[in-house]
């Protein structure tokens, strides 16, 4: 498990439904993700390179 990537870390979606997204880490939170919306997880926040921003699991990233 990838744990402390930090503001500005390069990483991929390797699961859920962004899979296969590339991004930068915003921050690491605790609170509902985009694809578990009725529970808490440690993730993080990521700057999609489309523009979008969503809240990743730890679990759900693989760094590039």
């Amino acid at each position: 498990m990838r744990q402390g990537l930090t503001r500005g870390t390069r990483i991929r979606i390797i699961s859920g439904s962004r899979r296969g997204k590339t991004g930068t880490v915003d921050s690491a939170v605790f609170q509902r993700t985009v694809d578990h919306p009725d529970e808490l997880h440690h993730g993080y926040h990521v700057f999609l390179d489309n523009g979008g921003v969503v809240t990743v699991r730890r679990g759900q990233v693989r760094t590039e």
